[in-house]
């Protein structure tokens, strides 16, 4: 046989046994190495459990290749390997998160809503959505205040709104006001209090922090400013004058989108920003959150019903009040709400983040029922 056939053929069996021993060698090596590999899930989700029959044949595939993709030998450390060499170039390759200046990150369009294109001014609401929003909201302030009770509608700025000064220029601004900033102009004509803080927020941002670099959410001084401007609003008294701010290096800063782009060994450079200010005491604590309560320095009584931006919002508001409930939406039912708040309180906040305001016709709804069945 030729010398250079032998060749060949010697150049194809070593790239097939690389190529076998790439595919074997990670699954061979993890039963040894995962003892003392971090396996910790950062992703804020539940991994993909291995297909039963339940999935059927044609769907067996997919959910193996899903159940695969999120439990492979070595997952964490090939995703850190990957992001890390993104950072090395300038880029970010991710479905979910996006890439801004100076490091900071944002959130794409994913299943559950569409932050990208309410940021550029892409989404709205039909005249008849929001009309009936707008029904909605007077319906269930007009069951409130038939039992002595106020409302008042918080909606949550989106990160990329706040700190549009870091959205990369690829990523244009097509029309304003966002679908939120107009929904909320129409229903402040209901004569409820609506707030949308985000041109105090983005003040607020000039000089001080006020959302997380690597997360969606704001941070202790931006739900802090939102407090008080709620407490403003409701004629209650406020700080006006901002406490001192420190960083607190017990605590860790949260980083879920780092998180979901496989970047949280490499994002680590924002602080936990402290405030020197004193919160509601927490007082119960249940269902991982889900469920709360406060006791306050102020006066009257106070139903906090929230999604995850009021978690960080809930002491600095209930310091307001005597006593707090706080439901997370999850928590929303009308049969939970009697059992936890029920008579209706004196003041009723529903806080609904920017990119989950498609949930709220169902929350003023869920609200309406509880409160004309309530005390």
């Amino acid at each position: 046989m030729p010398d250079a056939v032998k060749e060949r053929k010697g150049a194809r069996r070593l790239l097939v046994g690389g190529f076998a021993a790439l595919l074997a060698g990670p699954c061979l090596l993890w039963p040894l190495a995962r003892t003392v590999c971090d396996t910790t899930n950062y992703e804020n989700r539940t991994l993909a459990a291995f297909p039963s029959l339940a999935d059927g044949v044609d769907g067996w595939p997919a959910a193996f290749e899903e159940w695969l993709g999120d439990h492979a030998p070595f997952r964490n450390q090939f995703l850190t390997l990957k992001s890390g060499a993104d950072r090395l170039v300038g880029t970010l390759d991710s479905t979910n998160v996006l890439q801004g200046k100076e490091g900071w990150l944002f959130l794409k369009d994913v299943s559950d809503s569409k932050s990208l294109s309410d940021y550029q001014g892409l989404t709205a609401y039909t005249a008849g959505e929001t009309q009936a929003m707008a029904d909605s909201l007077t319906a269930l302030n007009d069951a409130l205040a038939a039992k002595g009770s106020r409302l008042l509608l918080l909606f949550a700025p989106a990160k990329e709104g706040v700190y549009s000064r870091y959205m990369p220029d690829s990523v244009p601004v097509v029309s304003r006001p966002t679908r939120v900033g107009a929904l909320a102009n129409t229903l402040a004509e209901t004569g409820v209090p609506v707030l949308f803080p985000l041109e105090e927020l983005e003040a607020a941002s000039l000089e001080r922090q006020v959302y997380y670099k690597y997360d969606t959410h704001w941070n202790e001084a931006g739900a802090w400013l939102a407090a008080q401007l709620t407490l403003e609003a409701l004629d209650k008294p406020y700080a006006a004058v901002w406490p001192e701010m420190a960083a607190d290096p017990e605590k860790a800063p949260l980083t879920d989108l780092a998180n979901m782009c496989g970047s949280w060994a490499w994002c680590t450079d924002d602080v936990y920003w402290a405030l020197d200010a004193v919160p509601a005491e927490c007082t119960l604590w249940e269902a991982g959150g889900e469920i709360a309560r406060y006791a306050g320095e102020g006066e009257g009584s106070l139903l906090l019903a929230r999604d995850s931006f009021g978690e960080a919002l809930a002491p600095w508001l209930a310091q307001g009040f005597e006593s707090t409930t706080v439901l997370h939406g999850n928590q929303m039912q009308p049969e939970t709400l009697l059992e936890w708040q029920p008579e209706v309180p004196d003041v009723v906040v529903l806080e609904v983040a920017e990119r989950f305001a498609d949930n709220l016709p169902g929350r003023l709804d869920a609200l309406r029922q509880w409160a004309e069945a309530a005390d």
